[in-house]
């Protein structure tokens, strides 16, 4: 299932290079918005009247799950318009390795050595396919994919902590979030043109809710640091 995930958000990135009008608060603005509403609408239609008691007892893994992913959403799209895709892949590679040990000294989760051997070589391939491209001195896109290896990993760590709970109100809340986050930071929705909202729809409706509820959900199966090296 986080195999699948993955392979269905890999052309975020280059959607993402696609938007030519809108600025990053719009970008994520609607990209949040787009998700909260397509899962609520999922929510909604499987649990219908007890839709409260659903939210309520799915915890408070839920809302720190969705606080850290409304703030990877963030840190996301502006390492991807403030550096070079190749540098923000570079950098996210170190996921697994930021999992592994987040989850040893967390929640004392041991990592094989087969899955440290994994994370390596996953890395080192990633480094060689793209050391040419990459990019010096774009120093503030760079720490934004430091930032998003960082709460991805952590998040990995929260939703093994949550066991079998439901991942979507996580998602839901973390796109409600964000996109209130960027109306206070200055997002103006109604100037973004037609064109980069067709984008925006495609990406926050269809490809990012589903994506991610595929690879959270492998987090009820396996440890953190192995579902991050599929990132």
């Amino acid at each position: 299932m986080s195999a699948l995930g993955m392979t269905l958000i890999s052309p975020d990135g280059l959607l993402l290079r696609l938007i030519h009008t809108s600025n990053n608060w719009d970008i994520i603005f609607y990209r949040s918005l787009f998700t909260a509403l397509s899962l609520s609408v999922v929510l909604l239609l499987r649990h219908r009247r007890n839709i409260l008691r659903h939210l309520h007892s799915v915890g408070r893994y839920a809302l720190l799950s969705g606080l850290v992913l409304a703030s990877g959403n963030y840190f996301f799209v502006n390492a991807i318009t403030h550096t070079s895709v190749a540098n923000t892949l570079v950098i996210l590679a170190t996921m697994p390795l930021i999992s592994a040990v987040l989850g040893r000294v967390l929640i004392g989760e041991r990592v094989r050595s087969r899955t440290v051997l994994t994370i390596l070589v996953a890395f080192g391939g990633i480094l060689t396919i793209f050391v040419g491209s990459l990019e010096v001195g774009n120093w503030l896109g760079n720490l934004f994919a430091v930032g998003v290896a960082l709460v991805q990993g952590f998040n990995l760590i929260i939703m093994r902590r949550a066991g079998d709970g439901d991942r979507m109100p996580a998602l839901c809340l973390a796109g409600f979030i964000s996109a209130a986050g960027m109306l206070l930071l200055g997002a103006h929705p109604l100037s973004v043109d037609a064109h980069d909202m067709r984008i925006l729809a495609v990406a926050g409706l269809v490809m990012l809710p589903t994506s991610m509820l595929l690879f959270l959900s492998g987090t009820r199966y396996v440890p953190a640091a192995e579902i991050a090296v599929l990132a």
